[in-house]
């Protein structure tokens, strides 16, 4: 564990030197959007289960790319299981989730966000569920976002994109929707070494993830793999004071050292 320590630090090293250097992109909404799968240009959006007369459609109005998500109806309905992790790590983390949506006619377009261990009829609901709504958007895309905490032990985000209260000739379009963790995402392993949330050191690394990472298409996918990889590696430095101090001294500051002598080369 310790040689596979070194060597993921050592590559996000590697990565931050290279990446400071490069163009920056656009990342949507400045973190993961899940419905990129719309853009495949398959029947079913990648990642998406879809009920009723849910579907993805190439005609206006359309808020980013060249594909949205279109429900017509009560029963339909996409959903999406995001994979978060398989963390114990006794931390919250919490989270920013973000969509546009436009409405047409008399109905209720909603985003619905829950955290969940296991999936489906395998799993169990942790969460209460938080909804992002909105009624007529007056022809344009209209943003909801917030903020949510997972529990402790939580595998999975289930999304689901739905509308309530139709009418015929109603409409409801999805686009751009974005779930991202604000507090110890990119400091997973940073948490755990130093204990907390609120070091200082964190704030480099968190600023050069919103500043450079995030706006360039190979940082974005840097990190997402990242997330996925460094909970269980997180949980095993936590448990361990000398562990945890030889992570933090020999090879997080020294990355945070970089990182704050380069800042006037990559901060805003």
């Amino acid at each position: 564990m310790n040689r596979q320590i070194r060597v993921i630090l050592a590559a996000l090293l590697a990565v931050m030197g290279i990446l400071v250097f490069l163009p920056s992109g656009y990342v949507a909404a400045g973190g993961w959007v899940v419905n990129s799968g719309f853009e495949l240009g398959e029947e079913v959006p990648s990642g998406w289960d879809l009920t009723g007369n849910a579907t993805r459609v190439n005609t206006s109005p359309i808020y980013s790319g060249n594909w949205t998500a279109q429900i017509t109806g009560d029963n339909d309905t996409l959903t999406q299981w995001l994979y978060l992790g398989n963390s114990t790590l006794p931390l919250p983390i919490t989270y920013n989730a973000w969509g546009w949506v436009y409405v047409s006619g008399n109905v209720t377009g909603i985003i619905a966000l829950d955290f969940w261990v296991g999936v489906g009829v395998n799993g169990t609901q942790v969460s209460p569920t938080t909804e992002l709504s909105t009624n007529d958007t007056n022809g344009v895309y209209v943003e909801g976002a917030t903020a949510m905490q997972s529990p402790v032990g939580t595998t999975h985000l289930r999304i689901r994109l739905l509308g309530t209260g139709w009418n015929e000739g109603a409409e409801v379009r999805f686009d751009e929707i974005g779930f991202f963790p604000l507090m110890g995402g990119f400091c997973f392993i940073a948490t755990a070494a130093y204990g907390t949330e609120t070091a200082a050191e964190l704030n480099v690394l968190r600023d050069f993830r919103d500043q450079v990472l995030l706006k360039n298409a190979l940082g974005s996918r840097f990190v997402e793999t990242y997330y996925k990889i460094s909970p269980p590696i997180a949980d095993f430095i936590a448990k361990n004071d000398f562990l945890r101090a030889v992570v933090r001294d020999v090879l997080i500051d020294p990355v945070v050292n970089l990182l704050q002598w380069s800042r006037g080369l990559w901060g805003a």
